[in-house]
């Protein structure tokens, strides 16, 4: 039997990699209210995270558009007879198409939006439960206008605007809708109906309905993609260290543990890497502050395209501190990684002409490597463990990973049992 996806597991990937792409995600923000969206419509990318928001947070307005549509509908033969003076040969068969054929329509529809709800074609079900029963309340027109009742065409232009108002849907797919519907209601009026000019002020104020329908459409949808741009843009930039566009503290301490949580829930191995640049204090002082944040900005780059995968974390710890977390099963392919990412700022040749172990900018790793995770482990342990293991490279003259196994066995569970070819600390 197939193993069925694991929502968390998922939910928890979603949420990592979010964090991890936001500053390429500032910029296309950044980039698209400066460029506007007058046509409605974004860079890919952000049009696909704005559709599926609008998905989610359209559902209560949906579900509520549905099932007043179908309380107008059940309702309607209490007042088909008393009040529009509906023969009563013509109600049954009136109160057959409304409830009989639109009423399914919108059942299934209410249906859809109460299960598939986070499903892309949501706003297309709401757009052709809209169609249908638009053209089967035109019908409704018709066959009372053959026994000679009145029905309100106002009726469609409400519908309308119920729709623009609570349906969320997108404007150019519910314009040409609207526009198909209008022309279909004007020929009906004139060819088939043959309304007399006095019932044509009835037509004129469905039309303005419409119209009114139409601009509303366009404005809200507007208005939801600036909120929407505005509002993503304010979460990122406060999960986001200013200067490196990395994880701040808070929002990293929030993914490390979401990644922590899930690796115990997986037994998925871990390691937990300490970054430090070696001698950044030098470097401040003899280049000054300016040159300095640059400096930071091109390590943090490079840290950032060593945690590409989607359970990968990376983030500014403080000062010229970094954190980064990578799930990996196999112990020497996390140590290689590391090692990776220490010779890749070796290779960026940022000049330190201070620094008495290397011409340019260097690293010092400490990698704590976490087997088999489990509950009683704590993060806070795991942090002391990878911080004494970065202590341990300073140590042993900075510009190297020292690895070691996280030790839950010990008494204060943070002590490291280091690989044998470890030196151990010195002073200085």
């Amino acid at each position: 039997m197939a193993t069925p996806p694991d929502t968390n597991a998922f939910e928890d990937a979603r949420e990592i990699e979010m964090s991890q792409s936001a500053p390429e995600t500032v910029g296309l923000i950044r980039q698209q209210l400066e460029n506007g969206f007058g046509w409605l419509r974004f860079e890919p990318k952000l049009e696909q995270d704005f559709r599926a928001h609008n998905n989610e947070a359209g559902l209560v307005n949906r579900i509520a558009l549905l099932a007043i549509a179908l309380t107008v509908l059940l309702v309607s033969p209490l007042f088909d007879t008393a009040y529009f003076g509906v023969p009563e040969v013509a109600a049954w068969w009136s109160r057959g198409l409304l409830i009989g054929l639109l009423g399914p329509v919108i059942i299934a529809a209410l249906i859809w939006c109460v299960y598939r709800s986070h499903s892309p074609i949501t706003e297309y079900v709401i757009t052709a439960q809209f169609a249908v029963v638009s053209v089967g309340l035109l019908g409704n027109h018709i066959l009372l206008n053959r026994y000679g009742a009145d029905f309100p065409i106002e009726f469609i232009g409400v519908g309308l605007v119920a729709v623009v108002a609570l349906g969320r849907v997108r404007s150019w797919q519910i314009l040409p809708v609207a526009v198909a519907l209008v022309v279909l209601t004007l020929a009906t009026e004139v060819w088939v109906v043959n309304s007399s000019p006095a019932d044509y002020y009835h037509l004129a104020a469905a039309g303005v309905l419409a119209l009114f329908a139409i601009y509303l459409q366009y404005a809200n949808e507007y208005v939801l993609r600036r909120s929407w741009l505005d509002r993503q843009l304010l979460q990122l930039v406060a999960r986001h260290d200013g200067l490196t566009g990395l994880l701040n503290r808070h929002a990293l301490e929030s993914a490390l543990a979401n990644a922590h949580a899930h690796a115990v829930r997986e037994r998925n191995d871990y390691g937990l890497l300490m970054i430090d640049i070696d001698q950044f204090g030098a470097y401040n002082n003899h280049y000054g502050h300016p040159a300095g944040d640059d400096a930071l900005r091109r390590v943090a780059a490079v840290i950032e395209s060593h945690a590409r995968r989607p359970l990968d974390v990376c983030g500014r710890y403080g000062g010229e501190e970094f954190v980064a977390f990578w799930i990996e099963n196999d112990e020497h392919k996390l140590e290689a990684h590391a090692e990776a990412l220490r010779a890749a700022v070796e290779q960026a040749a940022i000049p330190h002409a201070t620094s008495n172990v290397a011409p340019v900018v260097t690293v010092s790793i400490g990698l704590c490597y976490v087997a088999q995770p489990q509950e009683r482990d704590s993060l806070s342990a795991v942090f002391a463990s990878a911080d004494e293991l970065l202590y341990d490279a300073k140590a042993q003259g900075r510009n190297r990973v020292v690895v070691g196994h996280f030790d839950r066995d010990s008494i204060n569970e943070a002590t490291v049992r280091k690989h044998p070819e470890a030196r151990p600390a010195t002073n200085g």
